[in-house]
């Protein structure tokens, strides 16, 4: 029922989508949903790394490196990581979102908003766990750091779909399609790599307080890169846009 549910919802999300990309004449809303697809592949990395345990009926595995993406993980990722970033897109292209530090706070914190309630249903649902309860140092959850983490892949998408926007369709394809994979492989396995190193190796608690603060320091960090590049590629392309 639950596999039912999930290809339902994903044929009615690429119906809206590929009506709206027929509309506005530009194909990058569905290059945005394959990239999503793509971005599956490197999940059971992460759930090995962070400790997630997948509970999907759909499809049982065990949660190892070299064992196939749960298929439910797989259809969803349409929307999971593009959602929030083609929804601010949309709003820049109808002249209702202005980049700036203000506005890429308030858009980050959105987005947190939006994967801290798909984090919260995905638990409450036994889609998956987190081992050891999830608990962090300081009294951070892990579902609240994943939240942080998948928050800035979709703002990093953001940024890619500003500076794609009027590229060919080539050349367009060719930059988003690998784009969501490489950025959760920056965010989760470089920015977050103190932290997972740790876990993985089952170090002391200082060593893993220690990878947490550096892994949050990284994330702050990232925001930053991120938010100067959208400034700057709005400097870019503003005048033409005007």
């Amino acid at each position: 029922m639950s596999e039912f549910l999930t290809i339902l919802l994903l044929l009615i999300w690429y119906a809206a989508i590929g009506s709206f990309s027929w509309t506005q004449r530009t194909p990058i809303y569905l290059f945005t949903l394959l990239a999503g697809h793509v971005s599956a592949l490197a999940l059971p990395l992460w759930s090995l790394a962070y400790g997630v345990e997948y509970r999907l009926d759909v499809v049982t595995v065990q949660i190892l490196a070299a064992e196939p993406v749960p298929l439910g993980i797989m259809l969803s990722s349409a929307w999971l990581f593009p959602l929030p970033a083609l929804a601010v897109f949309t709003l820049y292209r109808l002249r209702w979102w202005f980049p700036g530090h203000v506005t890429g706070l308030l858009t980050y914190l959105v987005f947190l908003l939006y994967h801290l309630l798909i984090e919260v249903a995905g638990m409450r649902l036994g889609f998956w766990s987190y081992a050891g309860n999830g608990e962090l140092p300081f009294g951070l959850s892990a579902s609240l750091l994943a939240a942080m983490m998948a928050s800035l892949i979709s703002y990093g998408l953001l940024y890619l779909l500003l500076v794609v926007q009027r590229f060919a369709w080539s050349s367009m394809l060719i930059a988003l399609l690998p784009a969501i994979l490489g950025l959760s492989l920056l965010m989760y396995g470089v920015l977050g790599a103190p932290l997972w190193l740790a876990l993985v190796l089952n170090g002391a608690d200082w060593t893993i307080t220690a990878g947490l603060v550096s892994t949050l320091l990284f994330l702050v960090w990232g925001w930053q890169i991120i938010t100067r590049g959208i400034k700057q590629t709005e400097q870019r392309y503003g005048e033409v846009r005007r």
